[in-house]
């Protein structure tokens, strides 16, 4: 276990419990691919954001474990289906759902995660929760359908980059945060709080990931360079095509529109990237971040739940997958 996790060990184990019985079912297909997702789940960071949540402005309730686990599966769903979007092999260093079964049973797997997260929180009434769930599927999706016709386009500018990644990363942690006080019953305050940090750790994380598509290649979860196979723009690129000169990014913009390429085009956008600096720039902007962060944490109570969120932030910068 990680520092974060083991200061709320017993939440932790409490949340696995009750989450492993929530994908409880006898369809033996299902089963099979539930026991799949399940042996390789990470770091269960959103849930054990909304359990965070809970305890920093309150205490841990039985809804707020209904919530970590809607988080949860809402998040599982989004993978099964990005993966499918982005026609990726991989997920986290195994076999991805689609390449084990095709694409229609990766989406109806997909689906089951949606359902069941929707089913769990009408059975118990939880319709604040409903509410703030539903309009954030509608954020991701809208996201994503951003990100693609900017792939296709290749005219992001910095302000559309920062809109994406709240809209596909930042608003899902900004939900983890509310949910987690909205189930301890959070004042209005508190929960303008919970909500920033969650959008900004959501941020974080994800010019996290664009740095270790070019850093740290050995032990991250995705395949290297990944993001220019597929020909997105991510933060360190679009920051360092500024400083380009013509020819550079012209011929950066023509490997990025074709399907396929060689692997010495990838490695000369890479060195493009490093040569402009533009991880540093990435690198500055989550330190940012990170104070940000850090001065929300500040305004809360002492104790583990506070130790735990401030461990978790360090974390998220420090890691290597």
């Amino acid at each position: 276990m990680i520092k974060f996790q083991e200061i709320i060990k017993e939440e932790i184990d409490r949340f696995d419990s009750e989450f492993k019985n929530t994908l409880s079912t006898k369809a033996l297909l299902l089963h099979k691919i539930t026991k799949h997702i399940s042996k390789n789940s990470g770091k269960k960071i959103r849930p054990i954001c909304t359990i965070i949540a809970s305890g920093l402005v309150n205490s841990v309730t039985e809804k707020t474990y209904r919530s970590a686990i809607l988080i949860e599966l809402i998040h599982t769903a989004t993978l099964v289906h990005d993966d499918i979007v982005d026609d990726a092999q991989i997920r986290r260093g195994q076999f991805a759902t689609n390449t084990i079964w095709k694409n229609k049973i990766a989406v109806l797997t997909g689906d089951y995660f949606l359902a069941k997260g929707l089913e769990l929180s009408v059975l118990k009434k939880d319709y604040d929760t409903l509410g703030l769930i539903s309009n954030v599927v509608q954020k991701m999706v809208e996201g994503e359908l951003v990100q693609i016709e900017k792939t296709k386009k290749l005219n992001l500018t910095e302000l559309e980059y920062f809109k994406i990644i709240e809209l596909k990363t930042g608003v899902l942690f900004e939900c983890a945060f509310e949910l987690g006080g909205v189930a301890a019953d959070a004042n209005t305050e508190d929960l303008n709080k919970l909500r920033s940090l969650g959008l900004i750790l959501g941020i974080l994380f994800q010019i996290k990931d664009d740095i270790l598509d070019y850093t740290n290649i050995s032990f991250s979860g995705k395949q290297p360079l990944n993001d220019i196979k597929e020909g997105k723009i991510n933060f360190p690129l679009l920051s360092s095509l500024k400083k380009m000169n013509i020819i550079e990014r012209s011929r950066v913009f023509r490997i990025l529109r074709k399907k396929t390429n060689t692997q010495s085009e990838y490695i000369y956008i890479k060195e493009l990237v490093v040569k402009y600096k533009g991880i540093e720039e990435a690198e500055l902007i989550i330190q940012q971040k990170y104070n940000d962060a850090l001065n929300i944490i500040s305004s809360f109570k002492d104790g583990k739940y506070k130790k735990s969120i401030s461990s978790l932030v360090r974390f998220l910068i420090d890691r290597k997958k």
